[in-house]
């Protein structure tokens, strides 16, 4: 009795001891999960090696290492983690199979999921995990693995979306084709072909931007960035897609519509004319032309420059600059300019230039900065340059062509719309978006839209003033974009006309916005060789608006 008495409290010491030390080990282990679940890979790695070697918990330890090596795209660190967990029975687990399965469907990383799933072996497992285990065998193309995991699971338990998105996913499969790219309105604007792996536009107008062919800044060529099984959920609108490349026409050029409102991308449409198929609305770059002079009008009324004062401004087309003769486009030169908007209407190159002098290279190199010259936008699928500044800028006289948009700055066609969109929204410059939402082969929103960045780059009475110059530039007798009015529809633009005559033809470039005063749609537009864009540029942009007006109203 005695030996049993003096047993029995010891007994209860070491059980609470052991418990105590159990629960101790057990905290630093819920730390590194608790890094994980943040998405802090590094550090649960960092915490679980260090903490692991107390040799408590072994099991658990090694599941969380292998799901935060797996996360973190390192198969191989893994691998031993995984090796040890093989003929273990987990009786809790550390971090749950289902939990472990999204944040891997989340990076495309089906066959990690797979790993990981043979080599834990939990007493007890979420009720979707084989709902998991079959989409990750579809997903790496074991469709009849992953029928046969269908089979077998309990229906139900199973969430009835995943599992009939993911018989509508095999059966895709089994097709050999499945939705990859979709529309804002639902429709597939491009598929897989699982026996190629090729990318293919369901929607002709979306060739350029799908193709892989069509150059480096396409879906099909960042396939295997992007992963193929996803699904990508867009904000492009393929009604206004078709309005594009139905006013494009039959000339080589592209368009890109935004919405100002959320700054949604509606439209890359890019046309081939007579040449080969390509993606110019994101790859090519073209001289901006008089579209500059937007941004110059406005770095001066937001840097505090008198600009009133210069005008009534006569224009005799030329400046003498440095003892150099600066000449107009327009020969005999504009005349009388009553005021800046007429100055923009008539697109005058003497005023801008003169403006931009009294700038100066400092705060026009810092304006154009800010207006994402030198920069790029990220679109979700991959990042995109913006326009570029060509050095050097060496003296007044080239400082007046830089001013002006000629010589010293090159652009493209997205670019010009955030531009648009950046007036539209009164100096705030944002971020486009493209991609609302990419989905699992279950239809689980894996990854939403990236973060939009924006900027004021202007005061808004500032560009106030410039968004009433743009509406000269449709509205006045002698503006340069008057073809482009459409009847209803108050439009803000500006037009440009870049390149050179003996390189095979002048190009026509146009950023504009409607309605002017409350914008549903921003767009920049770029057509090769088709002349002075108060020609055909501002027809093609009066096509384009005419075709969208039900947006609009």
């Amino acid at each position: 009795m005695t030996a049993r008495r003096v047993l029995t409290p010891l007994v209860v010491v070491l059980v609470i001891l052991a418990m105590l030390a159990a629960f101790v080990a057990w905290l630093p282990l819920r730390s590194a999960r608790d890094a994980w679940r943040r998405g802090n890979n590094s550090l649960a790695v960092a915490d679980g090696e260090r903490w692991s070697e107390l040799h408590l918990w072994p099991g658990q330890y090694h599941q969380l290492l292998a799901a935060a090596y797996l996360s973190a795209g390192n198969a191989n660190a893994a691998k031993p983690h995984l090796d040890a967990l093989w003929r273990r029975n987990l009786w809790f687990s550390a971090v749950p199979k289902d939990e472990v399965a999204q944040r891997l469907f989340a990076r495309g990383r089906y066959g990690d999921f797979l790993l990981y799933d043979s080599a834990v072996h939990e007493r007890s497992q979420p009720a979707d995990t084989p709902l998991y285990r079959a989409a990750a065998l579809a997903a790496t193309n074991r469709i009849r693995e992953a029928e046969a995991a269908l089979q077998s699971l309990d229906r139900a338990k199973a969430n009835p979306r995943k599992l009939a998105a993911l018989q509508q996913g095999i059966a895709q499969r089994k097709a050999g084709t499945y939705p990859f790219v979709m529309a804002r309105n639902g429709s597939v604007i491009a598929t897989m072909r699982t026996q190629r792996g090729e990318l293919v536009a369901d929607d002709p107008d979306f060739d350029a931007f799908i193709d892989r062919e069509a150059g480096s800044l396409t879906l099909g060529a960042h396939l295997q960035q992007l992963g193929t099984q996803d699904t990508i959920e867009t904000t492009l609108d393929p009604f206004v897609q078709k309005a594009a490349v139905t006013a494009l026409g039959q000339y080589r050029g592209s368009l890109v519509a935004i919405d100002p409102r959320n700054n949604e991308i509606l439209a890359i449409a890019s046309t081939r004319g007579t040449g080969p198929l390509a993606n110019l609305a994101l790859e090519r770059q073209y001289e901006p032309g008089s579209v500059v002079k937007v941004l110059t009008g406005l770095n001066a009324l937001s840097s505090g420059t008198d600009v009133k004062s210069m005008f009534p401004y006569f224009c005799k087309g030329a400046l003498i600059i440095d003892g150099r003769h600066f000449g107009d486009w327009l020969g005999p030169g504009h005349g009388n300019l009553p005021d800046l908007g007429e100055a923009l209407a008539e697109s005058c190159n003497i005023v801008f230039a003169d403006i931009g002098l009294r700038l100066g290279l400092d705060r026009l190199e810092r304006f154009m900065t800010a207006a994402g010259f030198d920069g790029q936008t990220d679109l979700g699928v991959f990042q995109v340059p913006l326009g570029k500044t060509i050095p050097p800028i060496f003296n007044r006289f080239e400082t007046a062509f830089y001013a002006i948009g000629l010589e010293h700055e090159t652009t493209n066609t997205i670019h010009l719309a955030m531009l648009a969109s950046m007036v539209a929204n009164r100096g705030v410059l944002a971020t486009p978006r493209l991609v609302r939402a990419r989905r699992s082969i279950l239809g689980d929103v894996v990854a939403s839209a990236p973060r939009q960045g924006s900027a004021q780059i202007a005061p808004r009475a500032a560009v106030e003033q410039m968004v009433q110059a743009m509406k000269r530039v449709v509205d006045s007798p002698g503006g340069t974009g008057r073809r482009a009015k459409v009847e209803g529809i108050e439009l803000a633009m500006k037009t440009g006309t870049a390149g050179e005559r003996a390189e095979g033809g002048l190009e026509s470039v146009i950023m504009a916005f409607a309605p002017a005063d409350a914008p549903k749609i921003a767009f920049g537009m770029i057509a090769e060789d088709a002349g002075p864009a108060e020609y055909a540029g501002a027809r093609i942009a009066h096509d384009f608006v005419e075709a969208v007006k039900p947006l609009l109203k």
